[in-house]
């Protein structure tokens, strides 16, 4: 009988610990909904930032009672991404990029056959073998801003080390998967990554993809964005650069409001560089 009670305990508990994730990531999700549908602007960012950081703080809760949930994995590395790319200075946006890629990556390995893989053939085989867009995406994402913000240097030590053939991989899987996730999503990255490689330098593929995303998903701001940084300004096409700058000002900001108004806050500042450069 005594064993028979504390199992019927430990039920309990587990039922009561199921609840409780469910309730904060219900929770959580919500609050990172609202920050993604609503209009950035420097009054509000204080406002956003809070409600995405208590999103994070009980994904962090949730994930403390189900460690291998790839939703709450996930949503942890997409949270860090946003936070640190749109609301944090520049000084501490890398370290939170960095938390996102390791996020990202725990998501990647709660499946036994990536982690197999990996450790039989490596990283850049492993990925092959997931099916988990979200995770490949945001451990892109941030691990690929992350290198980025290092500056010449960084993105050079990055690629010695290898990290830009995994980071190509991510990419590559996504495409494959879903190239149009969040509105073309792996294009835009894909063009990143050619765009920035300090020893292959790529800007014609850069422009083949984000013209296939801007084809196919004109009304996200940042295609056209990355248009203008990762094709037209290293090309010195002033004039398009200015057009197209022009055109994502007088945009509207549906239906993703967070990212394309924050995509004109950066589209004005770039605005004023081109046109002194032009």
């Amino acid at each position: 009988m005594k064993m028979l009670g504390v199992a019927v305990l430990a039920l309990m508990l587990g039922a009561g610990a199921c609840a409780q994730v469910a309730d904060w990531v219900v929770r959580a999700d919500a609050l990172f909904q609202e920050v993604w549908l609503s209009p950035y602007s420097p009054t509000a960012a204080h406002e956003l930032r809070a409600k995405l950081e208590q999103a994070i703080e009980l994904y962090v809760q949730a994930l403390n009672l189900d460690p291998q949930n790839t939703h709450i994995l996930n949503m942890l590395a997409r949270s860090y991404y946003e936070l640190a790319d749109v609301f944090l200075p520049e000084r501490e946006k890398q370290d939170f990029h960095e938390k996102g890629q390791l996020y990202g990556e725990r998501s990647l390995r709660t499946s036994e056959e990536f982690v197999r893989v990996e450790r039989e053939r490596g990283f850049v085989e492993a990925v092959k073998t997931s099916t988990d867009v979200e995770a490949l995406y945001w451990t892109y994402a941030n691990w690929a801003r992350k290198v980025e913000l290092g500056g010449a240097f960084g993105l050079i030590a990055a690629a010695l080390r290898g990290d830009d053939k995994k980071l190509n991989a991510l990419m590559s899987r996504c495409l494959e998967l879903d190239r149009d996730y969040l509105a073309g999503g792996p294009l835009r990255a894909l063009a990143g990554y050619h765009a920035k490689h300090p020893f292959n330098k790529d800007y014609e593929k850069a422009r083949e993809l984000l013209q296939e995303a801007m084809a196919n998903h004109g009304d996200y701001l940042e295609n056209l964005l990355f248009y203008v940084q990762y094709y037209l300004v290293p090309k010195e096409l002033w004039v398009e650069a200015k057009t197209v700058l022009e055109a994502i000002l007088a945009s509207s900001i549906e239906p993703y409001p967070l990212m394309n108004s924050y995509c004109q806050v950066k589209a004005a500042q770039l605005l004023a560089e081109v046109q002194r450069k032009g």
